[in-house]
């Protein structure tokens, strides 16, 4: 059963943290600190798939950049002003380990802050030799899993060996018996799929059929539909990019299908499509999905970083000012500035002190997270649904600012591998 936490705010270390900042004072010169004590530099770096993925990981990305400009602007994190190199790997893992030599060897980086690509991989051995973080990721691979030491995620979905149990018991808490599932037909989805599968059994919601299979390439969706409404399904659950998303829902709308489309995530690139059909109305209270922050729209009360979320979106990334994910994105810069205000420009250091982290919240935007046991995919999240053309929360879901808390199971069975949080 899932519980509904309500966060604590977490405490920021300031400034005052000084004498921590000299000490690492040394370690930084060498990996990316510069100038003068009234103007010292760090370099961090960040990799993400963009060209070929449909927008999927955009959002996250501009999110993590609008944190460092933001901040940057008011002064700094921790007295440093922090230069951002943000690199396109296109979910290519030769790309992935290139850029990561690229960032470490040519531009000193400190860190790579908010990596987000199905690519991850490719760099995970390289960077743990190098004893580079990587810090507020959005995982796409079980690589961010223990015994890798040196990466701690800010996002992440279905991954071995962990299978949340998030979308299918909020299908549940809607009265929704059967879902049909479509993958698009690459390894990474089909285990999300395989996943997603299991955990609505855990919940006792039918599976409708086997998994769909739908090519990456795939451009009319109809055949795949077509497939889902032979099961008689009243729910059909997209583990897909934004753009199988948008695809299944046309198909499904040309179609006639009634029922609950289940998006993996949503997206700004998403709704703007939607949108573009016409459909965004005609699916208005029947699209749901999850995220893992607060809301855009949520009262700035709730949480102070929340507040200077808003504003740094806003004005640094206005596109996606009303995206979740952009402020899942801003959450993974949080980590890297409290790291670094906790432990100073010290690789080593700013590791040690997120792995002591048991219920980390991101300054209050996000579910508590335990870093202590290693990355894993977040137990905490936001029910959504798409209504009158806007994200809301879903119904009976929990109260604002609490978040829904699950375990973790198995992928193939009822083991429950971790508790939800207490």
């Amino acid at each position: 059963m899932r519980r509904r936490l309500k966060v604590t705010r977490s405490r920021v270390l300031g400034t005052g943290v000084a004498a921590v900042l000299v000490i690492g004072l040394a370690a930084a010169s060498a990996i990316g600190a510069s100038g003068s004590a009234k103007a010292k530099t760090l370099n961090v770096g960040n990799i993400t798939a963009v060209t070929n993925l449909g927008g999927t990981f955009t959002g996250f990305q501009s999110g993590v950049k609008a944190f460092f400009s933001y901040y940057n602007a008011q002064g700094g994190v921790a007295g440093y002003h922090i230069n951002l190199t943000s690199l396109d790997d296109a979910g290519d893992p030769g790309k992935n380990a290139s850029e990561a030599r690229q960032l470490v060897e040519q531009n000193k980086v400190l860190a790579i802050v908010g990596e987000a690509s199905i690519a991850d991989a490719g760099s995970q051995k390289y960077l743990q030799g190098k004893g580079v973080p990587v810090i507020g990721g959005w995982a796409a691979s079980s690589t961010w899993h223990k015994p890798a030491t040196n990466m701690f995620v800010s996002l992440e979905g279905p991954n071995t060996p962990y299978c949340p149990i998030w979308s299918s018991d909020q299908a549940k808490r809607r009265g929704i018996k059967s879902i049909a599932f479509v993958a698009q037909d690459f390894p990474s989805a089909i285990q999300d799929a395989v996943c997603r599968s299991n955990a609505a059994k855990f919940q006792g919601v039918k599976m409708a059929g086997s998994i769909i299979k739908a090519s990456l390439t795939a451009v009319d969706y109809r055949t795949v539909m077509q497939a889902v409404m032979a099961t008689g399904a009243d729910a059909v659950y997209f583990s897909t990019g934004l753009d199988g998303i948008l695809k299944g829902i046309q198909a499904g709308e040309q179609l006639g299908f009634k029922g609950t489309y289940i998006a993996t995530q949503f997206g700004a690139a998403l709704f703007t499509g939607l949108k573009s059909a016409g459909l965004d109305k005609a699916v208005s209270g029947r699209l749901i999905s999850a995220a893992f922050s607060l809301l855009p729209s949520d009262p700035s009360s709730y949480s102070p970083e929340l507040k200077a979320a808003k504003a740094g979106i806003a004005k640094y990334a206005s596109s996606y000012k009303d995206d979740v994910t952009a402020y899942s994105g801003w959450a993974a810069g949080k980590l890297f500035a409290d790291a670094l205000s906790a432990a100073g420009p010290d690789p080593k250091a700013m590791m040690a002190w997120i792995s002591k982290q048991k219920a980390y919240t991101f300054g209050g935007l996000q579910g508590p997270f335990d870093y202590s046991t290693g990355s894993k995919p977040n137990q905490c999240l936001t029910e959504l649904q798409w209504l009158n053309g806007a994200v809301t929360r879903d119904v009976k879901t929990a109260t604002p600012p609490q978040f829904n808390c699950g375990p973790l199971i198995a992928y193939t069975s009822n083991k429950v591998l971790v508790r939800a949080p207490a």
